[in-house]
C-alpha cells in the first residue's frame, strides 16, 4: 500500500521545468513500477492446498485446469498396479491374437499385373522361350495391367488373383484343343507386382517384394538391413488398407509378442519413426536441464534427475519437484513429490515416466529473491548516475 502512494504521489508531483529532474522522476517511477511487479514472485506449482502466489489466486487457476496429485506410497502402488493390470490384459490379448504354427501353411501367393511367369510346355520346345539366351523380361510373360498375358494357341490367359497352379490348369485345358495331354509348368519368375514398403528409420528403406513365402513385419525389418541405432522400437506404424495400426517392435523382439509379426499384404506400409518423439522433459533448478530420450523398458523420475545432474544445490527447492503429463480425459496431470521428506528417493524410483513428461523443479525461495534483486539493480544503478548528475 505505501509503494502504491508513492507511486501516485510521483505521479501527480509537477515537474520544475529542469529536464534534468524530469528525467530522475522518470527513472523513480520506473524502479517503483518495476519494484511492484517484482512483487509478484511468478509462477510457483503447489501440490492440492498449497500456496502458490502470495494472494492464492493462481492455484485456484491451477486447479480448475489441472488434475493435481501428491506422489505418496499409496499413490505409485495404485499407479504400478493399474500399470501391472494393464500390461497382464495386454499380454493375453496379444497371446490370443498371436498367429499359430501353422498360420502361414495355406499361404498362397496371388499372381499380379507386371509379375513375369515362366511357362514350360514338356516336349515342346516350340513353345517355350530360350530362357538361357535372353533377360528376364523377355525369358517370361509378363502380366499385363489388365491382368491377362498371352500364350501361342491358348490366346489371352487370365493370371492375376490367380495361384500359379490355377494358370496351369486353365492354360493346359485351353492346348489340350491343339496337343496331346499337354505337361504344362507355370512358375513365377519375377516377382513385380506386389509389395511392401519400409519407411523411416531402417537401414534400406524402401519396397520389399512380396513372394511366394509369406512376408512378415520381422522379415520386412531383416530384407531392409535392419533399423537404425536412432529407431524408436516401441511406436512403429503399420498402414493396411489406408487404416493406421500401432506396431511394438519392443515387444516383439524383447516379449516374444508374436501377435505383432502381421503378416503383411500389397501396398502395405511399416513407418518407424526416430526415437527423439519418445521424450521426457527435465527443466527449473537442476544441474544440467534436458530432453532425455526414454531408453526401453521401465525409466523412473529419481533415473530423470539422475540424468539431468541431479537438483541444483544452491537454487532449488527440493520440497517441489513436479511431473506434468497429458492426462487421458484431456485435462493435464500434475503429480508433487516432496524431495526433503524421508522416503523421497524410494518413490521417486518407483514412480515410472511416461513419454512427453515434463519434470520441473522449482526455485528456493532465496533464489527468487536474489533474482528480484538483479532486476532491480540496473534501475538503482541509474538512479545514482542521474542524482550524480544533478548535483
Amino acid at each position: 500500500m505505501k509503494l502504491q502512494t508513492m507511486m501516485n504521489t510521483l505521479a501527480t508531483r509537477p515537474t520544475r521545468g529542469n529536464s534534468r529532474w524530469h528525467t530522475l522522476h522518470c527513472i523513480l517511477l520506473a524502479s517503483l513500477a518495476a519494484l511492484a511487479l517484482s512483487a509478484c514472485t511468478g509462477m510457483y506449482l503447489g501440490a492440492a492446498g498449497e500456496r502458490t502466489t502470495s494472494s492464492g489466486a493462481l492455484s485456484t487457476d491451477v486447479a480448475a485446469r489441472a488434475d493435481i496429485h501428491t506422489i505418496t506410497p499409496e499413490a505409485v502402488h495404485e499407479l504400478n498396479s493399474e500399470r501391472t493390470a494393464a500390461r497382464a490384459l495386454k499380454a493375453a490379448r496379444h497371446a490370443k491374437e498371436a498367429p499359430g504354427p501353422d498360420a502361414d501353411s495355406h499361404y498362397q501367393y496371388l499372381v499380379a499385373p507386371q509379375d513375369i511367369l515362366n511357362i514350360t510346355v514338356w516336349n515342346h520346345p516350340e513353345l517355350n522361350n530360350p530362357a538361357g539366351q535372353l533377360s528376364t523380361e523377355l525369358a517370361g510373360r509378363t502380366v499385363d495391367a489388365d491382368g491377362t498375358f498371352f500364350y501361342p494357341y491358348a490366346g489371352r490367359v487370365q493370371a492375376a488373383g490367380r495361384t500359379v497352379e490355377q494358370i496351369r490348369s486353365d492354360l493346359a485345358r485351353r492346348l489340350t484343343k491343339y496337343l496331346t495331354d499337354p505337361q504344362v509348368d507355370v512358375s513365377v519368375l519375377q516377382y513385380r507386382g506386389r509389395k511392401a514398403f519400409a519407411v523411416g528409420e531402417f537401414q534400406k528403406p524402401g519396397p520389399q517384394p512380396i513372394t511366394d513365402v509369406p512376408l512378415r513385419v520381422t522379415d520386412l525389418i531383416a530384407k531392409s538391413g535392419g533399423l537404425t541405432p536412432k529407431a524408436d522400437e516401441r511406436d512403429a506404424i503399420l498402414t493396411h488398407d489406408g487404416v493406421p495400426r500401432p506396431i511394438n517392435l519392443y515387444a516383439l523382439y524383447h516379449d516374444g509378442d508374436m501377435s505383432q509379426n502381421v503378416l503383411l499384404t500389397d501396398g502395405d506400409i511399416l513407418n518407424v519413426q526416430e526415437q527423439r518423439y519418445n521424450k521426457v522433459f527435465v527443466l527449473g533448478e537442476v544441474a544440467k536441464p534436458a530432453s532425455l530420450p526414454l531408453p526401453y523398458g521401465d525409466y523412473t523420475l529419481a533415473e530423470a534427475l539422475s540424468d539431468a545432474g541431479g537438483l541444483n544445490p544452491v537454487t532449488a527447492n527440493g520440497s517441489q519437484i513436479y511431473v506434468l503429463r497429458a492426462g487421458h480425459n484431456g485435462r493435464p496431470q500434475i503429480w508433487h513429490l516432496n524431495g526433503k521428506s524421508p522416503d523421497a528417493l524410494v518413490l521417486a524410483d518407483r514412480f515410472e515416466l511416461q513419454a512427453r513428461d515434463v519434470v520441473f523443479v522449482d526455485a528456493a525461495a532465496v533464489t527468487r529473491w536474489s533474482r528480484v534483486l538483479n532486476q532491480l539493480l540496473p534501475f538503482v544503478g541509474g538512479v545514482a548516475n542521474v542524482n550524480t548528475s544533478i548535483k
